[in-house]
């Protein structure tokens, strides 16, 4: 991989982790609504879940067109 499409994943994979953070955020407010403490475990949850998934869409954002990506079982 060439340094610049390096640059090009992490950037998009810190933006998506942002967005998935702020749509965790404020889906932890609404059930903080109803339950404070249940609120913070929706959090957690929803915080640690985004890092995966917010890899695959960097990756999936950034590979090269026309070229899909060998898919792992």
């Amino acid at each position: 991989m060439s340094g610049n499409i390096v640059m090009v994943l992490l950037t998009a994979f810190i933006i998506t982790v942002l967005l998935g953070d702020l749509i965790a955020i404020g889906i932890a407010e609404i059930i903080e609504y109803f339950s404070k403490p249940i609120s913070l475990f929706v959090f957690l949850f929803l915080f640690i879940g985004v890092i995966p998934v917010a890899w695959r869409m960097a990756v999936r954002f950034t590979e090269p067109k026309g070229q899909a990506a060998p898919r792992s079982r």
